[in-house]
């Protein structure tokens, strides 16, 4: 008998069985994340707060690397998937996005106003990027959810690959990270009140919080409004084509 399966099934078959889904590959960038905080906590740690602060985000990761696991299986015994998988999909993708302006701002270190301008043309890209996906989305699927759950799914893994790669500067990048001219300014007119016993650990703590700022408000929290944003402008279209006549 002929399969009848279509090709895109055949391949998240295909996916499914090596093991390699959208899904498990941004599992695997949360448990990069997680040793890299690790290392990062028992390097630079220096007080109650910053403590605080990192067993927040070991908290977070270990949360979102088990919720993981749980859907992958869920959406490994699904047949219908709904908007998570293509979500991950352009999420990993616009996270690319966010590894070029964290590494620009790290290593290369530009001047302001131009970093700020930078910053703001990647983040303006990457939420144009996500309503347009979800109005896609929800107009073929004729489903707003569909819409709202591409969005939601896009920003979360977009954001888990920004954190992966802010916490990988604090790793390897630290000397660039305490020689950027915007960071030793800073250092000299708050260091003193800071508590902590050098640059590179304040700045360490510093950019541990911006990564989990990523992960989780430019994240899955503002995916969630944009999919709502592009969700119902998708489904709106497609309303309005199934009205016309001859469609």
């Amino acid at each position: 008998m002929p399969d009848d399966r279509a090709p895109d099934a055949d391949v998240e078959m295909r996916a499914l069985r090596r093991g390699w889904t959208p899904l498990s590959v941004l599992r695997s960038l949360v448990i990069a994340s997680l040793v890299l905080a690790v290392v990062i906590g028992a390097v630079y740690r220096y007080d109650d707060r910053t403590t605080l602060g990192w067993l927040a985000g070991i908290l977070v990761l270990v949360a979102t690397a088990t919720g993981l696991q749980w859907l992958a299986h869920r959406a490994g015994s699904s047949a219908n998937p709904g908007g998570t998988e293509p979500g991950v999909r352009i999420g990993l993708t616009l996270g690319l996005l966010w590894v070029v302006e964290i590494s620009v701002n790290n290593l290369l270190a530009p001047p302001i106003p131009g970093r700020d301008i930078f910053d703001d043309v990647i983040w303006a890209a990457i939420s144009v990027a996500i309503v347009l996906a979800a109005a896609i989305t929800a107009y073929r699927g004729g489903r707003f959810r569909v819409g709202v759950e591409v969005g939601a799914w896009s920003g979360l893994a977009s954001g888990q690959v920004a954190c992966l790669t802010a916490l990988s500067m604090v790793v390897v990048a630290m000397p660039a990270i305490v020689a950027d001219p915007l960071n030793v300014t800073e250092w000299a007119a708050r260091g003193g009140h800071t508590g902590a016993p050098g640059m590179a650990a304040y700045f360490a703590l510093e950019t541990f919080a911006g990564a989990f700022i990523h992960l989780i408000v430019l994240g899955p929290v503002f995916g969630l409004v944009l999919g709502v944003v592009g969700g119902a402008i998708g489904y709106a279209a497609a309303r309005t084509a199934a009205r016309i006549p001859g469609r």
